[in-house]
């Protein structure tokens, strides 16, 4: 079976000039249509048709046949059916032979994969076509001029779903019968349709859709390790979530391997897909997945796993990573902990927190005096029972303080629930005073209600900081010692760690804040500023990962 492709390019273009030899991604735009014709399974032959020497000059680089197209076929108004029609007798007299089948491709659809083109060959085949349009869905409530008036082009009013088919065709390629390649067609009797994504249609014709192209091409595949369970709480989950869903438009999975039920049914509540496996099989998993980006949100990794996703040839990045593996990722992100002398690939501080997208909602709260209500939330999991402690001292909070309201949430991974009914029963009469949330949805609207909040050293002393809340916080473990925004910002005050904090201690904090206005307005407005560059954090490191990212890829292609 002889089967002639042939890529027609004129050197002249009213809507991008110059455009076939305009690089697209860094290649010529003519350059992917040539690479699908040679990586075609089916293709015998190759051939540019062009009136451009430096087209044909660049096409020169390939093994292809080039056809210095006729004068008379080189004007604007000369359609292809003439010009295929030429190169196809062109290369019968040159090689001798006839072909069976001629392939149009056209260099203005080069995100068509050559895969695709083959299976769109093995349809022509197995339908016994004359010829094979592609096209892609274009089904929508579409209107029409008539008779100087605009006028519904469709029978009845239906959503999309429920609409008869429309396809649009696209110039990605022409598959048909050489018999009915004549000077003035190239369709048979016998006609059928390719569809094609939405992404593999794309025609090229005006700037715009070289802006379109060109953003696709840069599409990546991300892969976010994580887990979330009653040990390490959700905040990894939530700031994974947080990127991912920054990250549209990009194909973005999630892989797992020490996750419980309710931190999958989140990602997949999300709508992400989860990969669940072994520790293990991870590397395995991952090599299988091929993803461009690994975010890794699970803590400290050791040597061998960040050597061994390099040598996969993925870029790296990883996130509160105080392990061996961090100083041989591409990047590390740590908003909360702080190493002693770190590599280039280090990024610290506040600058570098991912707050949920909620919190972008709502602006931080007024300055409010005297202060009523007090928001305590320590995690996820909770594990020094730190709410309790508070809890003990309400009696005197209410009594000897100008706050008349405790709002307390609990998370997903709370585990003290007996010791929590227990506190509530001594607390009697207070119940108006007191509310209990888990499990909380909307935690900025929540926090919009907030004087002043007492939090341990996780990423809710970045989202309290965000809404402008004064803070008081206590440490959960000597992990959560280091972080140094909690301990030392003008916004915070820090009582140390949680086995050296008592209720008495949490009481003349509260004390301290509520009843001095001017310490608490200075609190405030040192929330206030870092406000400002904690909710520009989540773009910045977006920004750095894709940028570090294209950096380390053009070094890494220019050595190859």
């Amino acid at each position: 079976m002889e089967i002639l492709a042939i890529i027609p390019a004129r050197g002249g273009s009213k809507g991008i000039k110059k455009k076939n030899l305009r690089l697209l991604n860094g290649k010529p735009l003519i350059y992917y249509q040539i690479q699908n014709a040679l990586k075609s399974k089916y293709i015998t032959d190759v051939v540019v048709t062009s009136d451009d020497d430096e087209i044909l000059e660049y096409a020169s680089n390939f093994p292809v046949y080039l056809r210095k197209r006729p004068d008379e076929l080189a004007q604007d108004d000369v359609t292809l059916d003439p010009v295929v029609y030429d190169a196809t007798i062109h290369m019968e007299n040159l090689l001798g032979k006839k072909y069976d089948v001629v392939i149009t491709l056209q260099p203005t659809s080069p995100l068509l994969k050559p895969t695709t083109l083959d299976r769109a060959i093995e349809k022509f085949f197995s339908e016994d076509l004359d010829t094979l349009i592609p096209v892609v869905d274009a089904t929508h409530l579409y209107w029409k001029e008539e008779r100087g008036h605009v006028v519904p082009d469709y029978k009845k009013r239906l959503n999309r779903q429920w609409l008869p088919k429309k396809y649009k065709e696209t110039g990605a390629f022409l598959i048909t019968r050489r018999g009915f390649i004549r000077e003035n067609s190239r369709f048979g009797e016998k006609i059928g349709i390719f569809v094609l994504d939405e992404e593999e249609g794309v025609d090229i014709d005006t700037p715009f859709d070289w802006l379109i192209a060109e953003t696709l091409m840069r599409r990546l595949k991300f892969l976010f390790v994580v887990n979330g369970n009653e040990k390490v709480g959700m905040g990894h989950v939530y700031r994974a979530l947080t990127l991912a869903d920054r990250l549209i438009g990009h194909t973005v999975q999630f892989i797992t391997y020490e996750s419980n039920e309710q931190a999958i049914k989140l990602v997949q509540d999300s709508g992400y897909q989860v990969i669940r496996t072994s520790k293990d099989r991870l590397l395995q998993k991952i090599a299988e997945i091929h993803p461009d980006i690994v975010i890794n949100d699970i803590l400290d990794t050791d040597l061998e796993y960040i050597t061994k996703l390099k040598e996969f040839g993925v870029f790296v990045v990883n996130f509160e990573d105080l392990g061996e593996g961090a100083d041989e990722a591409h990047l590390v992100f740590n908003a909360l902990y702080e190493k002693t002398n770190p590599k280039p690939n280090h990024r610290f501080g506040h600058e570098y927190e991912c707050l949920n997208e909620k919190y972008y909602l709502y602006s931080p709260i007024e300055f409010r005096d005297p202060p009523k209500t007090l928001f305590v939330s320590f995690g996820g999991v909770d594990q020094n029972n730190l709410t309790c402690r508070v809890l003990q001292v309400v009696p005197e909070i209410i009594s000897e303080t100008p706050i008349e309201k405790v709002i307390v949430v609990i998370g997903p991974g709370y585990s003290h629930k007996k010791a929590l009914e227990a506190q509530l029963n001594e607390l009697r009469g207070l119940e108006n005073n007191i509310e209990i949330h888990q499990n909380v949805k909307n935690m900025p609207r929540l926090m919009k209600r907030a004087d002043i909040a007492i939090t341990s050293n996780g990423r809710t002393i970045y989202e309290l900081a965000a809404m402008g809340i004064p803070t008081i916080s206590i440490a959960q473990n000597d992990r959560e010692t280091l972080h140094l925004f909690a301990r030392y910002h003008r916004g915070i005050k820090y009582l140390g760690v949680a086995c050296n904090v008592g209720p008495e201690d949490i009481l003349n904090a509260i004390k301290d804040i509520a009843d001095d206005p001017y310490l608490r307005k200075k609190m405030y407005l040192a929330q206030i500023e870092a406000s400002k560059v904690i909710r520009q954090g989540v773009d910045k490191i977006i920004n750095e990962i894709l940028s570090e990212y294209w950096r380390w890829k053009n070094e890494r292609d220019q050595a190859w």
